[in-house]
Parts: C-alpha cells; structure tokens; sequence
C-alpha cells in the first residue's frame, strides 16, 4: 500500500519530532511534561506538521517529491525539508501543550 519511502520520512518525521520535544522538555521545565509524555507528543507534533505543509498549497513542494509514477523521490531536499518540519512540529506541539497546561493548572 505505501513504499517504503513513504515509512522512512514518517520515521524521519517522528524521530526528529520527538529529540526536538524531549530537548524543549529538558531546556524549558515549566512546558515539561515528563520526558515520556514530551517524546511521544514530539513525535506527534512532528508527523502532524509535515502532513499540514503538505496540504499548504504554497508549502507542498517543500515536504513532497513525488515521482510521475506516484513514488518517493528520497531527495536530499526532501529529507532535510521533513527533518526540519519534524523538529519544529515536536517543539511547537509541546509547547503549545505546556502551556495549555500551566494555563489551566493555575
């Protein structure tokens, strides 16, 4: 159903999503929510953001290189692009999350 292209930008997606959240954790305590749950939402946060730019018409061409036959091209381009929208989509949901937390905590 998917090539394996597609299963390496997930993990490229999911890996640096989740080092970019435990590393905000780590560097930012009151958006922590423990090293576990900050990985995990990083993941996330790193998948969901690489899918939203690939359904921004003015981003698309950024995090897709897809080939006339319908398969990955794993370009350079291509896993830097989704590497870097992985790392800025595990930071931003974990803090996004922290602080929706510290809101409704006080």
């Amino acid at each position: 159903m998917f090539s394996s292209g597609f299963w390496i930008l997930i993990v490229i997606e999911a890996v640096t999503g989740a080092l970019s959240g435990a590393l905000l954790g780590n560097l930012v305590p009151p958006l922590s929510l423990g090293g576990l749950k900050n990985a995990v939402l990083g993941a996330i946060g790193g998948v969901g953001l690489t899918w939203l730019t690939a359904q921004t018409p003015a981003l698309e061409s950024l995090v897709e290189d897809v080939a006339p036959d319908g398969s990955y091209v794993l370009s350079p381009e291509l896993l830097l692009s989704v590497g870097v929208a992985g790392l800025i989509g595990g930071a931003l949901l974990v803090t996004i999350i922290g602080l929706l937390r510290n809101r409704f905590a006080a």
